[in-house]
């Protein structure tokens, strides 16, 4: 019974954000001012369209301790990177941020993993965080991938600790099925080999040319700010919430659309199945996958597909959490990884 009401509840709370998304849409095409997008809205020039209630330069930089922050120029791209940890350490985890999201979602993380032998690195994807302005930059896997290649061979890091959630899992997980003998283990979280992925509501909004420049361009943050609750069997935090809107400037919802629509759903499960024969080879890398239980876009069904790739993954599927159980239940998660970590670090040092 118990389980069965869980069940439901997650169905109710998934279908809520699917209502809402639709009725924000729907509100968008039928509103006076905005029944179309300005056909110009992810023009770089245009920036009389961009977001007026979004602070210049982005969310707020908070300084952690044991934490140093610094730019890096990513594929002609500077963007932010920040490292906790020596130096040169050639090994690294290596954290891989969502959409929306960016390398704060870590920050507190990074001194807790990091060693006297390896390295935390966090840096913001181009088109997301504090990077610079990448109009027209590649959206797709491929891209991402060469983004993080760039990250690691100017940082000298050979062995990969990777910690990706949201995009990042099939991104991360592309360069480890490329540099599998650098793949040392994987933390993944409500993210991964997607085995049975169907876009959700706001991917069906964004890849819909018209919609879903009207969708974003209409998009503010106390309409974010209700979408991104829907779905939450406990609500985020403000904090968090205003920190992912203040990072949502024109060109980031312009790089959302980009990648949502040059990502079909054959393609996705056609990596899925080659990147798990590739990992899958190497049977006892260590992989802690964690997933909210309650999540309205990746449902939790697909945490226990990751086997296909790690056969010997822990999964943890957290209740009362959503997309982001990090945040819903940070001292839990914070237990999970840092525990996971330092005993795949230790393993790998021997």
């Amino acid at each position: 019974m118990e389980g069965g009401a869980h069940i439901s509840s997650r169905m109710r709370a998934a279908a809520m954000a699917t209502v809402l998304l639709a009725l924000i849409a729907a509100m968008v095409l039928i509103s006076g001012r905005a029944n179309a997008a300005d056909p110009g809205y992810c023009d770089p020039s245009a920036s009389a369209l961009d977001p007026i209630d979004v602070p210049p330069g982005g969310s707020t930089l908070v300084a952690v301790d044991g934490v140093r922050q610094r730019s890096i120029v990513v594929n002609g791209v500077r963007t932010r990177l920040l490292i906790s940890g020596p130096k040169r350490a050639s090994t690294a985890v290596v954290f891989m941020h969502g959409s929306p999201g960016s390398s704060s979602d870590w920050a507190r993380l990074l001194p807790q993993v990091s060693g006297p032998r390896n390295r935390a690195i966090a840096f913001d994807l181009p088109g997301f965080g504090h990077a610079a302005d990448a109009w027209g930059g590649d959206p797709t896997v491929d891209g991402g991938v060469a983004a993080l290649g760039s990250v690691l061979r100017q940082l000298h890091i050979r062995r990969v600790h990777l910690v990706a959630h949201d995009i990042s899992g099939p991104v991360g997980l592309e360069w480890g099925a490329r540099h599998p003998n650098r793949l040392r283990s994987a933390t993944l979280i409500d993210t991964g080999l997607l085995f049975g992925y169907r876009h959700h509501m706001l991917a069906q909004i964004s890849r819909t040319p018209g919609l879903g420049e009207a969708f974003w361009q209409q998009l503010n943050r106390e309409s974010f700010a209700a979408g991104i609750q829907q779905g939450q069997t406990r609500p985020l935090p403000d904090d968090f919430v205003n920190r992912l809107y203040d990072d949502l400037d024109r060109e980031t919802r312009c790089a959302i659309i980009a990648l949502y629509r040059g990502t079909d759903e054959p393609e996705i499960h056609v990596l899925a199945r080659r990147q798990a024969r590739v990992l899958s080879r190497r049977a006892n890398r260590p992989a802690l996958v964690i997933w909210g239980a309650d999540d309205p876009y990746l449902p939790p069904e697909i945490a226990q597909r990751q086997k296909r790739g790690f056969p010997q993954a822990r999964i943890k599927v957290i209740g009362e959490a959503g997309h982001w159980p990090f945040v819903d239940h940070p001292r839990q998660s914070r237990r999970l990884i840092v525990g996971f970590l330092r005993r795949a670090l230790r393993g790998d040092m021997r």
